[in-house]
Formats: C-alpha cells, structure tokens, sequence
C-alpha cells in the first residue's frame, strides 16, 4: 500500500478514526494499531508477514533472555542466534543471487566454465529497515542501554508500526518504546504539522520526484549514447535531486503520518547537498541508517582511535556494508567504496590541517560555495553506479556497462545542444533552489499554513491529493527505497 495512493489515503482515515476511539483503551488500542500495521503491510504480499513474525517473535525471547541472565556466554549465545536469523532472512532474500553470481564468476575465472541462472526470489518490502530496527533491538538490550519490552503486543508494535516499516526512518527502542508507554495525546498543532508534512512529502514524490525521473532521467539511463552530454549531465542532476526528493518525501509522510496517532520518528535529511565535504553529506543524508552504521559497525571496530590504517580500515569496511546495504550487485559495492575512499582523504586532510596548527577551519562564503559545489559533483558523478544498479538482475544489461555508456557520453564534450524544454530545466532549478532555501524560510512557511483554519488546512491537502490524482497518470510509482 503506497503513501502515494488513494488507498493509503482511505487507510489513513479509517485507522485514525478508530484509533483515537480507543484512545483510553490501553493496550487494546495498541493492538489495534499492531493488526492494523499488519495489514497495511500484507496489502503488498501477505506471505511476507510471516517474516516480520518470525523476527519479531525472535528478537523478544532473545531480549528477554539476554536482560534475565547474567552468564556472559549464554547471553552472547541468544545474541548471535538473534543477529543470525535476522541477517539469514535478510541474505536469502536479498543476496542469494549476488552470491551465487559472484561464486560462479570467481569459479569461471579458474577455468569451470558453469552457467549461472538468477533464481526467481522476490524481495519483500522494507526488509532492509526492520532487520535493522529488531537488530538494534537485541543489540541495546545485550549492552545494557535498553531495558528489555515485557508484553509482546507493545514490542510487535515497535517492530510492524506501520508509517516507518517499510523504508523508515530506521527507530531506535530507546527512542520509540517510552512512548508506548504514555497515554497519547493530539493537539491542534500536531494536527497542522501532520497535514503540511503529508501534503509536502505527496507533492515532493509526485510533483518533482516522479515526473524528473519519468521525463529526464529515465531517458538518459535507457540510451545515453543517443544524447548530447549536456542532457546527460542534467539528467544527472535530475537523479541526485529525484532520489532525495523521493526519499525525503516519504519520510515527511512517515514522520506526519506518525504524528497523527502522538508518535514521533526521527529526521531523516538535513538539506543533504548543502553540505561542504562527504562527511557532511553523510551527516545530512538517510541520517538514521547512518546513525545505526556508525554505532553498530564503525564505533565497535574501533571507529576513529588507533592507527590511521585501522581507521581508514573501519571507514571502508562501513561505507562498503552502506553500499551493499542498498543494493545486492558489485555497483554498490563500489559505489560504497568511492564514499569510503572520499571519507578517508577527507579525514586525512582534517588530521594535516590540525597538526599544522589549523584546529578548526573558517570557511569564506566563496569557500563555502566551491566546497558544496565539489561535493555535490562528487554525489552527482558517484550516483552513476547507484543509477546503473537498479539494472541488476535485468538479462539484457550489464550494470557496469550502462555505467560505462553514461560516462563516457558525459565526458564526450558536446554540451552546446540540450534538448529539454523549458519547462523541465525550470522545474530541475527550482527544485535545487528548493533545497537551498534557508531552513527559517521553510519554517515561516509552515507557520502561515499553521494560522489557517483547519478547514483550510485540510482543503489545501485535499487539493494536493486531487493534483497527485491528475499528474500520476495512472498507477503512481513506487517510492525508490522500498526496493531497499
């Protein structure tokens, strides 16, 4: 069930309605909420339910046991029983092919010669997100930063609530569990943020996301060879912008869908290509994914202590799990490898700078501007392998080729014949200077629509649905992370 859809729409309602019907019901409400996440997830495909069942009911014995045992063995035991089913799940059904493709590879390079045929495994939705929610889980209990959830109702929930479940934002149990536990409340100000968040996010996906990736960037991946490389850089930059506005306008949706029945999700995005180094934009982008690599993967590596080659080590082992996180084919993993190699130099030159006495660099606002403009090229060019990715498993292209063919027609120097209309470049434009509009701006804009009457309110997203009606054209696409 998409956010962009009527149905999820007509869902929305229904389950807010009853809800807040139940509000003094306790955890009779509560359970209704779990059964109605359930739902919303089995409208995709109902046998994945049980995968969700299957981690959930795991990862709450396995909490419960680590927080009532103090023998360190038989709590690392229920640990590694816990981590092994989630990420089993999560390799079958995710990885079985790029493993199975690569050993054959590597085999054939030894002289086998055996044909390689892609099983037919469909990827359930979102499986990438609450792996590592219930992971986190299990993990915070283990170290002793989260006390364990008693009643398995309120667990399922954490787990299977509906509005993050499928592409997040990633929650945390330290963060999400306390507010199971307090009677909700709804205000007339949540009630303003909810609307203006959906309605943003609807008209992020459906306004810009869809129709750059539908009118510019589906033609420069379907055939660079036939463009000038003056369309394949907008192109380009059509992608970088798609797959934020994409991204970003479902988690505006989880986050006010949320917000509707008094719980809050974190942020996920900080104005991502504003930022001045590849650090930065990983501080900005998906920060909840980020969030969870950094404590989970980089920090028990060693993070940034020790010798620079352990570090740089840390950094790479992370960002190329970031990569395959995303994607199960070598472009991510590459993909995460050229962020590794920018993240490494980037901590190299801050480590020069210090020991020559530059501790803290101030940056004019011409270097400021250079600095966001190299970074973001670096993004642009990079998303090339995350572009051609999307190709895996397709019997009729070769992601690194498709790669290859955008590169090479961006690097043919014929940028004098652009051949998109007006139209199109004003929306790529506007789009940016969107996204680097001062973040006050935004916030008094949603002050105004906050002083309307509610009546106004609800009749301005009533038309934005009406408009998401008019330009999707049919069955709206998916949001792109739900593949993830």
């Amino acid at each position: 069930m998409a956010f962009n859809s009527l149905e999820y729409g007509i869902f929305l309602v229904i389950v807010f309605l009853v809800y807040w019907a139940l509000a003094k019901a306790g955890l009779f409400r509560i359970a209704f909420m779990l059964v109605a996440s359930w739902v919303f997830y089995a409208a995709s495909n109902p046998y994945f339910l049980t995968l969700i069942w299957a981690s959930t009911l795991c990862d709450y014995f396995a909490g419960l046991y680590i927080a009532d045992h103090d023998d360190p063995r038989r709590r690392k035991v229920a640990l590694i029983i816990s981590l092994v089913l989630n990420l089993g799940l999560l390799s079958v059904f995710k990885y079985t092919n790029f493993f199975l493709e690569t050993g054959v590879g590597v085999a054939n390079l030894f002289g086998a010669d055996i044909p390689f045929t892609r099983l037919d495994i469909l990827l359930p939705a979102g499986i990438s997100f609450y792996t590592f929610q219930t992971m986190s889980y299990t993990i915070d209990v283990y170290r002793r930063q989260c006390d364990p959830e008693r009643n398995f109702i309120k667990f399922a929930f954490f787990v299977g609530f509906f509005p993050q479940l499928v592409a997040g934002p990633i929650v945390r149990a330290v963060d999400f569990l306390p507010q199971i536990q307090q009677r909700p409340y709804f205000t007339r100000q949540q009630a303003s943020r909810a609307l203006w968040l959906i309605g943003l996010g609807i008209a992020k996906k459906v306004a810009i996301a869809d129709v750059l990736g539908r009118d510019i960037v589906q033609r420069v991946f379907d055939d660079p060879n036939v463009l000038s490389s003056a369309d394949v850089l907008l192109g380009l930059y059509a992608y970088t912008m798609q797959i934020y506005m994409d991204f970003s306008a479902y988690s505006d949706i989880a986050i006010g869908s949320a917000i509707l029945f008094g719980y809050k999700l974190p942020d996920n995005f900080d104005r991502p290509y504003m930022a001045t180094s590849i650090q930065d934009f990983w501080r900005r982008w998906h920060k909840t994914l980020g969030s969870w690599l950094r404590d989970y993967i980089y920090y028990p590596l060693g993070g940034g202590h020790g010798a620079p080659a352990r570090v740089y080590r840390n950094l790479f082992i992370t960002f190329l799990l970031i990569g395959l996180w995303h994607g199960a084919d070598w472009t991510f993993v590459v993909y995460g490898g050229l962020h590794a190699t920018a993240m490494c130099v980037n901590r190299w030159r801050r480590k020069r700078a210090e020991r020559l006495g530059r501790v803290k660099e101030t940056f004019t606002a011409w270097g400021t501007s250079w600095r966001v403009f190299l970074t973001l090229h670096f993004v642009v060019l990079a998303r090339i392998l995350f572009r051609a990715g999307s190709y895996a498993g397709d019997p009729d292209v070769v992601p690194f080729d498709k790669a290859g063919d955008v590169f090479a027609a961006l690097f043919r120097g014929t940028y004098t014949d652009v051949t998109l209309t007006p139209w199109l470049i004003a929306l790529l434009v506007g789009a940016y200077l969107w996204h680097w509009t001062p973040r006050a701006w935004t916030e008094a804009t949603f002050h105004g629509f906050k002083r309307l009457p509610f009546l106004a309110q609800g009749a301005i997203v009533a038309l934005v649905l009406l408009a998401v009606s008019l330009l999707s054209q049919g069955r709206p696409p998916p949001f792109m992370y739900m593949k993830f």
